[in-house]
Formats: structure tokens, C-alpha cells, sequence
């Protein structure tokens, strides 16, 4: 993935808000599943939805790749997201605008 550190989170970023309103039914790349494992643990506990989606789009295609599966902390080291902190707040505040509120 070229581009600068921004438009690589901006990226990653708009891969898990689709996953996690259930516009985009999977993670297309390594980068985008590793990414969305990290955002559905990282995610606050009022998103459930969010969460099982994101979590469950990572381990279908986990499954497929197991071999592509990082730790959590390389996510930042390799750029595709800045910090954990940023990536949940940021996340949330997107599912937010989305109408994505607490689960029943």
C-alpha cells in the first residue's frame, strides 16, 4: 500500500466502518483483516454488533490465511494504523455518525 501514514489509516478506517455496518461483507487484504481483528477488540462494548462483525469477517478470512495472521502491536508498527486509541475513537465516532448505537 502506497501513500502517506494518513491515507493508509484513512483507508483502514473506512475498511472497518464498512465491515462493521455490514456494508462490506469482508477484509480484502492482510492489512485490512489484521486491522479489523485489532477494531473488534479494541471497540467499546456498546457496539457489540460492531464487534462480532468486525471480529467475524477477520476469522473467516483468518481461516483462508493463517499465515497472514500479526500481532496486534504490528498493525502500528507497519503504519496501517497510527495507535490503538486513535483507531477505536476515531471508529467509533464514524459508527456513531452512521447510526450505529448500542445493541439491543
Amino acid at each position: 500500500m502506497t501513500g502517506s501514514a494518513r491515507d493508509k489509516e484513512a483507508t483502514m478506517l473506512e475498511c472497518c466502518a464498512l465491515i462493521a455496518t455490514g456494508a462490506l461483507e469482508a477484509p480484502r487484504t492482510p492489512a485490512e483483516a489484521n486491522v479489523c481483528r485489532v477494531a473488534g477488540m479494541i471497540l467499546g462494548r456498546h457496539l457489540q454488533d460492531a464487534r462480532q462483525r468486525l471480529a467475524q469477517s477477520a476469522a473467516v478470512y483468518f481461516s483462508a490465511h493463517p499465515d497472514e495472521l500479526l500481532e496486534s502491536a504490528d498493525t502500528v508498527r507497519r503504519g496501517w494504523i497510527s495507535n490503538l486509541p486513535r483507531l477505536r475513537d476515531r471508529l467509533e465516532r464514524r459508527l456513531r455518525e452512521a447510526g450505529q448505537g448500542a445493541s439491543p
